[in-house]
């Protein structure tokens, strides 16, 4: 097969580590595997028998579509079978190109990795010939939604992680120990309630006031982001000062090292304020065998129903979420090995769903 990915560009997150997994295994399985993307950080994590063509189809300007016609002529020449978008200006963009080829159109397959706002926009991600949903969560907004669009139900196909990279019970090694422990003096002899990821308003750090402002341990907040060199992180810092809770929280930067992070916390938090599509944090954190509380809601209580029901918290019920962070640090819960999101499982379906859509249609 010849199978082309596009997104806006190469950079961190969910979208593009997903991306470059399934267009590096489609290489290692024999495929010819394409990437059109502005390019980024990522761009070294493809491998070698990846193509990657630098384009901005993510650039939200008149000019961009001038791309259409570009991207028209490039899956001709390039005999392209499957197109497979992964957010919408490429998606339009895309499928416009497919559009105006007269003969040998590839298929046109898109994956819902957002609940995007509701407006026709957002609906081209419901017009593939087939629909990739990365939770039950994420496919039911989209039957939901933009039913009308849908030649048949969304396929659901879980974002998953490699055990390799995310051992159960993994330990840290001593040297890793040691420099983090210097580095971060203030964490020595406490217990650490980490929330990993980019902070937004959404992320839900101020649903932890009465978390913070409980005196029944001296447990530290372990926030990944850096107040010197982000607006929003400096609002909270002085946040957590007004409520005096500055003490508890400790800045660490943002971290290549996930799962050493993930080892050393008694518990990871979750407690986004709108439902996400998936909760990919939640996943590595319970892969290591750590404790995840985060609201039931959207992808994160659908992963939690599924490996740690214990964890789920109604959503907007502060104390409820405040009383779990607290019962867990007082005796942490066994965590059960249940490795249902698989990366293995994520790019096996991936390539079958590719097959099982040319040969319908062949």
């Amino acid at each position: 097969m010849v199978v082309v990915q596009l997104l806006p560009a190469l950079d961190n997150g969910g979208v593009e580590r997903g991306t470059v997994e399934v267009a590096n295994y489609l290489a290692a399985c024999g495929h010819q595997s394409i990437v059109i993307s502005a390019s980024g950080r990522m761009l070294v994590q493809l491998s070698e028998k990846v193509e990657h063509i630098r384009l901005e189809v993510g650039k939200k300007s008149l000019l961009t579509l001038f791309l259409i016609k570009k991207l028209k002529r490039l899956f001709i020449e390039k005999k392209i079978d499957i197109v497979h978008a992964r957010s919408r200006l490429p998606a339009w963009l895309a499928l416009k190109a497919i559009a105006k080829m007269s003969d040998n159109k590839p298929k046109f397959i898109t994956t819902i990795h957002g609940l995007y706002s509701v407006k026709r926009y957002s609906s081209i991600m419901a017009r593939g010939d087939r629909v990739i949903a990365v939770s039950r969560t994420a496919a039911n907004y989209v039957m939901e939604n933009y039913g009308q669009y849908l030649q048949a139900n969304p396929q659901i196909i879980n974002r998953g992680i490699n055990p390799e990279e995310f051992p159960f019970n993994y330990q840290p090694d001593v040297m890793w120990l040691q420099a983090w422990y210097q580095k971060h003096h203030q964490l020595l002899g406490h217990q650490v309630v980490l929330l990993p990821g980019r902070l937004t308003s959404l992320k839900g750090v101020k649903e932890l006031e009465l978390w913070l402002k409980s005196s029944d341990n001296d447990a530290k907040l372990v926030l990944t982001a850096d107040p010197e060199n982000d607006s929003y992180a400096a609002r909270l810092n002085y946040w957590f000062n007004e409520i005096g809770a500055i003490n508890r929280v400790v800045w660490v930067g943002l971290q290549s090292a996930m799962a050493e992070l993930y080892a050393i916390a008694d518990v990871v938090v979750s407690p986004s304020v709108r439902p996400e599509s998936f909760g990919r944090t939640v996943i590595e954190s319970l892969a290591v065998a750590t404790p995840v509380v985060g609201y039931n809601h959207g992808g994160v209580g659908e992963i939690l129903e599924n490996i740690f029901p214990e964890g789920k918290v109604q959503w907007g019920n502060k104390q409820q979420l405040s009383d779990k962070i607290n019962k867990i640090l007082e005796h942490k819960p066994k965590i059960d090995d249940k490795q249902v999101y698989l990366l293995d499982n994520m790019l096996s379906q991936t390539i079958e769903l590719y097959q099982k859509t040319l040969s319908e249609h062949d």
